[in-house]
């Protein structure tokens, strides 16, 4: 190996190191946009290919349930802390805590009244290490591993009813002694927040978490069919497969705390990649998907009252969760080894995940009806765009064909999600045995 070749392939380790790049499969949650779902498996025998991505975003916007901007933590509504103690069992009205939110929930409501917005960061790294190895007659194996960081910080909050009647201005005395005596409660609960968390278990602290996210493994088949007339070949991939939950689920006692995978969920999936060739140097492709899931029990906060909303719930129950499926679908266009070993790729991707259900495990006063229409267990979408760059180093002969890529995905619109796009960039490598 002369050290030309030996300088080449140090850089590539080098960018393996620092720059890991892969397109995720399985890779689908609200906050943070998905990876490209990647191109039709190749059908030559025995290939492996191994792939190690690196990506990272941050973002202090989300997109609500109607579609609109917000605030990251809103993304689920202002809190509606007057009714946060309505319907909790076991409430001791000889505890200062429990004596507040009673008085609070008695006074009349109002649009704004008692409510509190949310504010924080996101900020997200993720490294993800996929491996394929092909066998006979188009047969291979996936696996997938994903490594990230969540985290939520700046966390701050205000109340919107504070920019409405600084001063009391009512036209009689009653109206006036009403807005005091909301005033007075409202007060009461602003001063004495924290300690009616801590009294329920919950901290509202920055949110950290890393480790590995759900592992996945799938079996498939593809075929590279070039027997063609007008299109210069047509390939198509199918695969299933099942991610297993090696990921931290989600602390029920931070607020903003977030799973680092499926929360615990098994999931089966099935998939089918198409594309087709034109002019030796444009492709066009589709991407279809589906995950579903298996039913888990679980200890988690519950919605109690119907006027309540966001993140924080004071009550837990022990619930079957039936976990709604995730749907992808996807197009995109290629110029393929346009100026030598470069490409470019654009793609675009919907994702829908179904709302989730519960059913509790055992006799309580919470209506099970009330905790479904939590905010947190409703459908989201997400579309977004796909920017993708390759270079691929690999000459005629080769057994080793390495390559390195750039990518950005952009979230482009949706509701329920977080809006934060996730650029890296990466390396692989093909090796061919026979």
């Amino acid at each position: 190996m002369n050290r030309k070749t030996l300088l080449k392939y140090l850089v590539i380790t080098i960018l393996a190191f620092f720059f890991k790049n892969t397109l995720p499969y399985d890779n689908s949650h609200f906050y943070r946009a998905r990876f490209f779902p990647g191109e039709p498996r190749f059908e030559k025998p025995y290939l492996s290919s191994l792939d190690v991505s690196f990506a990272k975003g941050s973002t202090c916007e989300a997109i609500d349930g109607c579609g609109n901007e917000t605030c990251l933590l809103n993304i689920y509504g202002c809190d509606c802390m007057q009714f946060l103690g309505k319907n909790i069992p076991c409430k001791d009205l000889n505890k200062d805590t429990d004596l507040i939110l009673h008085q609070l929930a008695q006074l009349p409501a109002n649009e704004n009244f008692a409510r509190l917005s949310f504010k924080g960061e996101f900020d997200t790294w993720e490294a993800v290490f996929s491996y394929y190895q092909n066998f006979a007659k188009g047969i291979f194996l996936h696996i997938h591993l994903p490594v990230r960081k969540l985290e939520i910080h700046s966390i701050s909050y205000c109340s919107p009813s504070e920019k409405e009647n600084p001063d009391c201005d009512c036209e009689n005395i009653n109206d006036c002694m009403t807005f005091a005596n909301e005033n007075s409660s409202w007060n009461a609960f602003l001063n004495s927040f924290g300690e009616i968390l801590r009294s329920y278990n919950l901290c509202m602290k920055k949110f950290s978490s890393k480790g590995i996210g759900d592992t996945s493994i799938a079996f498939g088949w593809t075929k590279n069919y070039e027997d063609t007339e007008y299109v210069d070949y047509i390939d198509a991939t199918v695969r299933v497969g099942v991610t297993i939950p090696t990921g931290k689920c989600k602390d029920e006692n931070e607020i903003f705390s977030l799973p680092l995978g499926y929360n615990g969920h098994v999931g089966i999936f099935g998939a089918i990649d198409f594309s087709l060739g034109l002019y030796d140097w444009l492709t066009f492709g589709a991407h279809l998907d589906i995950l579903g899931f298996t039913k888990k029990r679980k200890c988690l906060r519950v919605k109690t009252a119907f006027e309540q909303c966001g993140f924080i719930k004071l009550a837990k129950e022990m619930a079957e969760v039936r976990k709604g499926p995730i749907y992808n679908a996807g197009v995109f266009g290629k110029a393929d080894h346009v100026a030598g070993g470069f490409s470019l790729l654009i793609g675009y991707s919907y994702t829908r995940k179904e709302h989730d259900c519960l059913e509790f495990c055992r006799e309580t006063c919470i209506d099970c009806a009330i905790a479904g229409t939590d905010e947190m267990l409703q459908e989201w979408a997400m579309h977004t765009i796909h920017f993708f760059g390759e270079y691929d180093f690999t000459e005629e002969g080769w057994k080793v064909g390495p390559r390195i890529s750039a990518f950005y995905n952009l979230v482009a619109g949706g509701k329920r999600i977080f809006k934060t796009g996730m650029g890296g960039a990466g390396v692989g490598f093909e090796i061919t045995w026979k």
